[in-house]
């Protein structure tokens, strides 16, 4: 603070004094307060997580640290990672962390962002066993900012309190429906809280739910009551947890009753089993509810209808499902098809549709589909769900006995058994010749892929089947890769989509079985070699046959590889670009390159005139005559591939010739060449 300010005060309160017969006592420190202390497990020798909740009074900065002492009864993993450590502000954001570390029995973690005093912080550590005794524990914190500990307590004992009340259970949990997945309200209580104990306005009350599939992402407080009136808060903590704050109106009762609305999103287990019982924790002490019997869901199969039933075959599949709660607008549906049932990588929401009307945010994982229904949909009891043959989803490929599963609104419904008869495999195909090359080898490249399938077992459709390429990693794939920049038998693709290190190329025409298919992927589609030289494998797959069709071996070089194009007058080395005085051509199948290409491209030494040429690499000496298919190589004649020619004033030279007796190889794919050592 400035001085001339602590001067200013000193006076004013110094004629406040005189002038007045008050007397001004000092104000007390601000200082750090813990609200709450609370763990997973308060039982004796078991490592679980503890919830500290404080609120902090002076600003941290980046690079300050919270410190957490566990008295030294406990264990505390030494290897504590970010991972197991969780820090939220009160408006649930998550907060930054930088490390972790423990020492002793002090775990310190060092915040990344600024946090402003007044802050209520939430610090959830894992990984921490509590003692091997029962007894009450005080837990402290401090941060960067202060000098000394706060503390709070908490008791662990040898077993819950509920393990010590009747096998009946300590209260009545009942929700509305007994049936499995049914939405349902539910009434946890009312209940007396053990001797001495009263609930207390902002403490919170822990209910573990017995399965983890009943919470939904949030619950709103004003589904929630405790003890008649609307908590403060209601966070869920894990998939079966919540943690609620005890409002005013419920200060100083010594029991506890909660109730959830049936919009509070909560649904039965989805296992009918007899035993099923919730536990609620209070001030360190747990209660657990008698069993609650969960039937089997009350739902009709429903019926499914597919437009091709044969094994493997395109086809529509179309139900309609009985709902037992009505679905509205932006409804989240998932169906589950059986595990034999191609569902296409990419399905676009035109191809699926509830009542009717098209879905929205389709997304596909595995056998399973994923959409909404969209805004505006009339609020209905029956859902006519169809996938459509544009679609291209397929029956399973083997005969047998199948259903689907659709899960709506967090309600699983499933289907009637449905028959798939036999169907003709696809017929033998040879790919032993197919193809793979890049258009560039070396590495950290932009390289265009050409494949060359000999042929399939199954016709492609247009539009709807598709031919996957799978890129081994190291290969950089973008996001998304313009249809126009691959094409399948000189065609445009329909559709290119991306699946990781997998290309899904929809063709715009039909191709029919047993004939080849052409597959390029231009430079400019934005694929990138691997920065590390070796050899890759790259594998092709169609949706129509099963396993892969083939794969092909594929050569990254180190980037002083060098590159060039049949008819064009420059090499590319490193990265750099270097003209030359001959485009590169070929006569009877050789290509010939000029001479100054062995000098400025590989490092060679050579002399030339417009009748004869010198190429010397280490020991080996070369020489060649225009017009002539003879050269000397070392003092031997050896019949040349092509005769050498002129051109340019630059006499040119066979390069197989040349690179296999200095230990050069070549890669040749579509005109693009590449020269490595």
């Amino acid at each position: 603070m400035n001085k001339s300010v602590n001067k200013g005060i000193s006076v004013l309160l110094a004629t406040a004094v005189l002038a007045s017969p008050v007397m001004l006592e000092p104000k007390a420190a601000y200082a750090l307060s813990i609200e709450d202390v609370s763990a997973d497990s308060t039982r004796v020798d078991e490592e679980t997580e503890y919830t500290i909740e404080f609120e902090i009074n002076k600003d941290l900065s980046s690079g300050d640290s919270i410190f957490v002492r566990f008295p030294s009864d406990y264990s505390v993993d030494k290897k504590l990672k970010k991972s197991d450590v969780k820090l939220e502000d009160d408006d649930d954001d998550k907060i930054s962390i930088d490390s972790v570390s423990v020492s002793k029995n002090v775990v310190e973690i060092e915040v990344d962002e600024k946090i402003r005093k007044g802050t209520v912080l939430t610090l959830t550590i894992d990984n921490i066993t509590n003692p091997e005794d029962k007894g009450s524990y005080e837990i402290e914190v401090k941060t960067s900012a202060e000098t000394s500990y706060k503390g709070e307590k908490i008791t662990i004992s040898k077993s819950s309190s509920s393990s010590s009340s009747s096998s009946k259970g300590d209260f009545e949990a009942s929700p509305s429906s007994k049936n499995a997945e049914d939405s349902i309200s539910l009434t946890l209580g009312k209940f007396n809280l053990s001797s001495k104990s009263k609930l207390k306005e902002g403490k919170y009350i822990y209910v573990n739910f017995p399965s983890k599939d009943m919470l939904p992402k949030s619950i709103s407080k004003s589904d929630v009551k405790v003890n008649g009136y609307k908590p403060d808060y209601v966070s869920i903590l894990d998939s079966d947890s919540i943690r609620i704050e005890i409002p005013s109106g419920a200060d100083g009762d010594s029991y506890i009753k909660l109730e959830f609305t049936s919009s509070a999103g909560i649904v039965n287990p989805s296992k009918p089993d007899k035993y099923y019982s919730y536990e609620i924790e209070y001030d360190s002490k747990e209660y657990k509810s008698k069993d609650v019997e969960i039937t089997n869901t009350s739902n009709t199969p429903f019926t499914v209808s597919l437009s091709d039933s044969a094994a493997g075959a395109r086809t529509s599949y179309t139900f309609d499902v009985d709902l037992s709660n009505k679905l509205g607008s932006n409804a989240e549906i998932e169906v589950e098809f059986p595990n034999g049932v191609t569902v296409p990588p990419v399905l676009t929401s035109n191809s699926v549709t509830v009542n009717g009307a098209q879905v929205t945010n389709v997304s596909v994982l595995g056998n399973k589909v994923y959409f909404r229904t969209p805004y505006g949909f009339t609020s209905t009891n029956r859902a006519s769900i169809k996938f459509a043959f544009e679609g291209y989803l397929t029956t399973p490929r083997t005969a047998g006995t199948y259903t689907v599963t659709a899960k709506i609104d967090n309600k699983t419904y499933k289907s009637k058994e449905f028959q798939v008869s036999g169907v003709t495999p696809p017929v033998a195909v040879d790919n032993t010749l197919a193809t793979v090359g890049l258009t560039r080898a070396t590495a950290s490249t932009p390289a265009g892929i050409s494949i060359g399938i000999k042929a399939m077992g199954a016709p492609i459709v247009r539009n709807q089947g598709f031919i996957e390429v799978v890129l081994p990693v190291g290969f950089r794939v973008p996001a998304y890769l313009p249809a126009n920049t691959v094409t399948v038998n000189g065609v445009a693709a329909s559709f290119v989509g991306v699946r990781g290190q997998n290309l899904i190329i929809i063709p715009a025409q039909d191709i029919p079985a047993k004939t080849v298919a052409q597959v390029n992927i231009a430079e400019t589609a934005g694929i990138v070699n691997p920065a590390t030289p070796g050899v890759y494998s790259i594998g092709v797959y169609n949706s129509e046959e099963r396993g892969l069709l083939f794969s092909r071996p594929a050569t990254i070089v180190a980037l002083n590889g060098v590159s060039f194009k049949q008819s064009v007058a420059s090499f590319t080395k490193a990265g750099k670009t270097t003209g030359l005085a001959v485009a590169p051509y070929t006569v009877n199948g050789n290509t010939l390159m000029p001479t100054t290409f062995f000098r400025d491209a590989l490092g060679f030494s050579i002399s030339y005139t417009k009748t004869t040429a010198k190429v010397v690499s280490g020991n080996t000496v070369m020489q060649f005559k225009v017009g002539s298919n003879v050269a000397t190589i070392n003092g031997k004649n050896v019949t040349l591939p092509a005769a050498v020619q002129l051109k340019n004033n630059v006499p040119t030279l066979p390069l197989k010739t040349i690179t296999e007796r200095t230990g050069y190889k070549i890669i040749y794919v579509n005109g693009n060449y590449t020269v490595y050592k």
